[in-house]
């Protein structure tokens, strides 16, 4: 037994030996987001670290979409080699127009012969704080807030009264002109509605992107203002200096049909995309988020009669 037991020893060595040079051989993947909830059209990252004790043979995945995902950025790729193998991190920028609960699948890493799978990524995606379960309210009526200027207002009227009376005087005292008749060409001024001049603007917009598809940042940033415009001359809001967010916000208060009010918020959030993250929506897109708006404008005019 005492002979034996110095053998025992030195295979005990050995495969501890083994099992620690297996284990710092084993490969490290993995994959992680920076937001687990966003709202609609906001940017996550997706970043995926990849340690493996080989400095080649290594496979990392590549992708141009993802189920349920836009792809902003495409993946960036840092690398260290060393003599104890070689690690790398890659990153991706994304973001969805999907709301709901969404999955970025798993990912195949093939090191050597051996495919290793990272873990699936969940992302809650939803349209902001608005509790759309609530029911909307009406549009408020103006408030009249007493004015501590009144009281100058019978002044103004009597000096007003006594200069239309000077003038008055003054025209009888002139000789009679001839009455100048217009011209037949000469254009008339003529002010048309609220509902009107806004379904005007939208139709030239269209015509607009459909001669020239490039311009579709000008395209978007027409049918939101379009929008603001009209909620200023039909209702008296101030909407110009708001931001999307704060839009929408307003647009709440108003006893809209849910599926209106959400598809309007999303056509909203997706021009801020368009005009700061350089994103060039589809032709259906387009159109759809055009129909959008005009619905939403004939809809606020009937409820504003």
């Amino acid at each position: 037994m005492a002979k034996t037991l110095p053998y025992i020893v030195c295979i005990g060595i050995l495969l501890a030996g083994n099992s620690l040079a297996w284990a710092q051989e084993t490969p490290v993947i993995k994959a992680s987001i920076d937001k687990n909830e966003i709202l609609i059209g906001e940017p996550l990252r997706l970043s995926l670290d990849v340690k493996s004790p080989m400095v080649s043979g290594n496979q990392l995945p590549q992708f141009d979409s993802i189920r349920h995902f836009e792809l902003i950025e495409k993946g960036s790729r840092d690398s260290l080699i060393s003599a104890s193998g070689a690690s790398y991190h890659l990153e991706w920028k994304l973001t969805s127009f999907d709301s709901g609960t969404r999955y970025i699948p798993s990912f195949a890493i093939m090191i050597g012969k051996q495919v290793y799978k990272t873990d699936s990524l969940a992302v809650e995606i939803s349209y902001g704080k608005i509790d759309t379960a609530k029911d909307y309210h009406d549009i408020k009526t103006i408030i009249d807030i007493e004015n501590p200027d009144v009281k100058y207002i019978p002044w103004i009227l009597g000096a007003v009264t006594l200069v239309s009376l000077a003038l008055f005087v003054w025209f009888i005292r002139q000789p009679p002109t001839v009455n100048r008749q217009p011209f037949a060409n000469e254009p008339s001024v003529i002010r048309i509605s609220p509902l009107d001049e806004a379904l005007a603007s939208l139709d030239q917009l269209k015509k607009m992107l459909h001669e020239d598809p490039s311009s579709v940042k000008k395209y978007y940033s027409g049918i939101h203002d379009t929008l603001r415009i009209f909620l200023n001359r039909k209702l008296g809001l101030i909407t110009m200096e708001k931001t999307s967010e704060e839009l929408i916000h307003n647009l709440s208060d108003m006893r809209m049909d849910r599926d209106v009010f959400s598809n309007l918020a999303t056509t909203l959030r997706m021009g801020d995309f368009v005009k700061f993250a350089k994103y060039i929506p589809g032709p259906y897109e387009n159109e759809n988020n055009w129909d959008v708006i005009r619905s939403a404008i004939v809809l606020i005019n009937e409820r504003g009669k």
